[in-house]
């Protein structure tokens, strides 16, 4: 066989073998030895002590020439090197069995997903009966604003312009599909106003990146990215490559960690695991826009108290700089501000209703110009506070989490997003009865008749009163009479989940391209721009195997 290149047999790879480069890139830290074994750089360049033969007159024989790794010092220092430039994230693909793989979605042709991996000679052809879900890296900023959203009776919704309603249906025009037209009687919820909502990060999905940790207790030590210095030992998980190099060849203990007496976040499972009080785990690298949404899955063990630090000027620790720091516990929550490192309370506290429960999916909210924020627990939404301050306390783009207690807690499946301004499911129990249409306006007040017509950015309702016109720009929602359909899901069909939150369940009928065309039981057939995918949900009709349920990590 060419020493370059390895047979690679896989079950869901669609052909007999791929063959895969044996050298798809340096491993820092490490090279190739003679017998094809990996090792550390440093061992085939420097020899063992002993092993070094002498001469009589004290020279070395056969000795290598080593370059030194420090600095070299010169009066005449080299320019300062331009900022590097952030790599591009990779796509990801997830089989059914738990497997994951890299690389660049290229589109799906035959029944196959055509996927390219920067180790194989050429892109793979992957069976879609072995594919869970991909995710997509948006590349294409093509993601424009809409003036509202439509639900369907499936529980599908996205955004675009409402062009026309009527006793038969309605027309919606979007940037992603054209013009599409839906029946009546498959629309349940039109949501005005609303615009497409830019998400900032999803994640963790495979990696850290770009999240730090720490540990309050000790201010000495500052936050470091993941794999620097807080995975050296083996039940924290894997060490760095470098670091993995110092301690095969004896300059660094086994087992030893730097700093190991600071306990710290853990990345486990896609997730952040930790399990003693003081652990720090924040970032700054993006621009949070006045108006945010933050969305995490939260389990914990026995009791938990965590702190959320939102808009940080600083994440050293949950107390200093200026910012708003959430407190939840099994019991309460509390919101405070931070200015210049001293600390306020806004409003009450008030209970958190999680006292019998191990597990919830929390949501934030933050409008920055009301000094609004409003905090969501499966869904219920446990209490909006308002800062009367004379300004928004938060000077930056920070976010942190702390562990505020010595329990078993994880973080997983984050999404930071901006926010449209309405809370959500909140005020559901003013929705109609099911027989009538429903209006209700921006203001709370309510209205039940039946919507009729949209002319001219006016909507008809026929009320027992009689017709009245009704403002679009005031109605923050129009429930249609339908009822919601609970489907079982199709071999066959994929759901879709769109940017900026919205999801389309359909067949793909033909992928050629920039363009996709789709087929949907509820508005019919219709070409879509592939930029608006984030990510495709593959055989849904086949259980999925409980995932995050080990709070504990390896």
């Amino acid at each position: 066989m060419n020493d370059k290149l390895r047979l690679w047999l896989f079950p869901a790879f669609v052909g007999t073998a791929l063959y895969v480069s044996a050298q798809p890139g340096p491993v820092p830290g490490f090279r190739l030895g003679k017998g094809g074994e990996v090792v550390p750089a440093r061992q085939l360049a420097l020899p063992v002590p002993g092993q070094i033969p002498v001469v009589n007159g004290g020279e070395l024989k056969d000795a290598q020439p080593v370059r030194s790794s420090t600095p070299a010092r010169t009066s005449n220092p080299p320019k300062a090197k331009a900022p590097v430039k952030p790599k591009e994230r990779p796509d990801k693909l997830k089989f059914l069995n738990g497997d994951s793989l890299s690389g660049r979605f290229q589109g799906i042709i035959d029944g196959n997903v055509v996927w390219q991996y920067p180790a194989f000679t050429k892109p793979a052809k992957v069976k879609l009966s072995a594919v869970e879900q991909i995710r997509i890296i948006p590349r294409d900023k093509k993601n424009l604003k809409h003036n509202c959203s439509v639900e369907l009776v499936n529980g599908d919704w996205f955004t675009g312009d409402l062009v026309s309603l009527n006793e038969e249906g309605l027309e919606l025009d979007t940037w992603y599909g054209g013009r599409l037209k839906l029946p009546r009687q498959h629309v349940r919820f039109v949501r005005p106003g609303q615009v497409s909502s830019r998400i900032l990060y999803e994640g963790p999905d495979g990696s850290p990146e770009g999240w730090k940790t720490g540990n309050r207790n000790n201010s000495t030590v500052p936050m470091a990215p993941f794999g620097n210095n807080n995975f050296i030992n083996p039940a924290n998980g894997p060490a760095a490559p470098q670091q993995l190099a110092l301690q095969i060849i004896g300059k660094q203990p086994i087992g030893r960690a730097v700093n190991s007496n600071i306990a710290k976040w853990r990345f486990v499972d896609n997730g952040f695991n930790c399990s003693t009080s003081g652990p720090m785990l924040g970032r700054n690298d993006m621009a949070l826009p006045d108006k945010l949404m933050m969305e995490f899955d939260f389990q914990w063990s026995n009791y938990f108290s965590l702190g959320v630090n939102l808009y940080a000027d600083t994440i050293k620790n949950e107390y200093t700089g200026n910012s708003y720091s959430l407190r939840i516990d099994r019991s309460n929550v509390y919101l405070y501000r931070i200015d210049n490192s001293r600390q306020v309370r806004v409003g009450v506290n008030v209970q958190s209703g999680m006292s019998t429960k191990t597990r919830s999916r929390v949501t934030i909210c933050v409008d920055r110009p009301k000094r609004l924020f409003a905090l969501l627990m499966d869904g219920r939404l446990i209490h909006k506070w308002e800062d009367k301050g004379a300004k928004f306390a938060g000077k930056g783009n920070g976010i942190l989490f702390t562990s505020r207690n010595s329990y078993p807690m994880r973080l997983s499946n984050m999404t930071i997003s901006e926010w449209d301004g309405n809370i959500p499911d909140a005020g559901g129990d003013k929705k109609g009865n099911g027989k009538e249409d429903f209006v209700k306006f921006v203001n709370e007040d309510t209205l039940s008749g039946t919507a009729q017509s949209l002319k001219d950015g006016k909507l008809t309702v026929k009320a027992a009163f009689g017709e009245t016109p009704l403002d679009f720009k005031t109605i923050a929602l129009l429930e249609l009479a339908n009822p919601r359909v609970n489907a079982k899901p199709d071999a066959g069909e994929i759901r879709i989940r769109l940017l900026s939150h919205g999801q389309v369940t359909v067949d793909i009928e033909e992928w050629v391209g920039d363009k996709v065309r789709v087929r949907s039981p509820y508005f019919g057939t219709a070409e879509f721009d592939p930029a608006v995918f984030e990510k495709l949900e593959f055989n849904r009709h086949i259980p999925r195997r409980a995932s995050g349920d080990n709070i504990f990590g390896p």
